[in-house]
């Protein structure tokens, strides 16, 4: 048997007891409205749609634009997953070009020199789109040359002491094929920076000075593939301040080279907006 609790008659501990008595009894009373079924030990089902639809309204609330707001309008543009905001000299270039058109060679080459952005000498550029991929490596020579002058040095017994002194100030070795035993110990420090003589870039020859001339007259540009598209090439075909007409020779020496496997071609300028060019000619 458990322990009785004893209260005399109209003490206060039998209105305590009364009190508590009747707070039970309406406790279980409430369980046994809101008692789901299936669910133990009276457990309450609360429906928190209202609430849940409540709240939902109020975020809408903050979040909407309303008409007495006026909203601020800023251009983007998306650059490796994050967005970059186009600045105000960008926007009135880019309001110059007609984005839905595109333009004839020489329109467009006028129309880069009003849009360029640049205080000093930009590269033109040129992108295009292929219709299909390419099987094979693409070059162009180029009927103006552009970059600096390459300096090409020819493989002497001098040339080589100065290589071995750690002295490297030519952009091209060309050499004899009697003078590449003298050449081997020193191909650690020539080949990582490309300068190792090599059959493939007519840097050997038994006229190692026929070759030099040859070579410093070479204009040949390779085209190269996108690393992550392999229908996109990026090239550059002179500077902006060249003629028209150079930069006219170039660009059509490149467009001959990937004929009839165009399928876009956009011209810029560093850090101007695009100019689609007819390519339907």
């Amino acid at each position: 048997m458990g322990k009785k609790r004893i209260s005399a008659l109209g003490s206060e501990n039998e209105a305590e007891a009364k009190s508590k008595h009747q707070r039970q009894l309406e406790q279980k009373k409430l369980r046994k409205t809101t008692k789901a079924p299936g669910l133990a030990g009276g457990q309450r089902v609360i429906d928190t749609t209202q609430e849940s639809l409540r709240e939902y309204e109020e975020i809408q609330k903050r979040t909407s634009p309303t008409a007495s707001t006026p909203q601020k309008t800023t251009a983007y543009s998306v650059t490796r997953g994050r967005l970059v905001g186009r600045s105000k000299s960008y926007q009135s270039a880019k309001s110059k070009i007609d984005v839905s058109k595109t333009y004839s060679l020489p329109g467009a080459l006028a129309l880069l020199r009003r849009v360029t952005l640049t205080k000093f000498d930009p590269t033109v550029e040129l992108h295009l789109t292929l219709t299909n991929p390419s099987q094979s490596k693409l070059s162009v020579n180029l009927p103006h040359s552009f970059g600096k002058a390459r300096k090409i040095a020819i493989a002497t017994d001098e040339v080589i002491a100065k290589i071995g002194a750690g002295q490297i100030d030519f952009d091209i070795l060309v050499a004899s094929p009697d003078q590449m035993g003298k050449l081997v110990k020193y191909a650690k420090v020539l080949g990582p920076k490309g300068l190792m003589p090599n059959p493939k870039t007519q840097t050997i020859s038994p006229h190692p000075e026929e070759a030099a001339k040859k070579l410093s007259l070479d204009t040949s540009l390779p085209l190269k593939l996108d690393k992550t598209n392999s229908l996109v090439i990026h090239t550059s075909i002179g500077k902006l301040s060249y003629p028209d007409k150079n930069l006219s020779e170039n660009i059509s020496a490149v467009l001959s080279t990937v004929s009839g496997n165009t399928r876009k071609v956009v011209l810029k300028s560093t850090m101007s907006p695009a100019i689609k060019l007819n390519i339907e000619h």
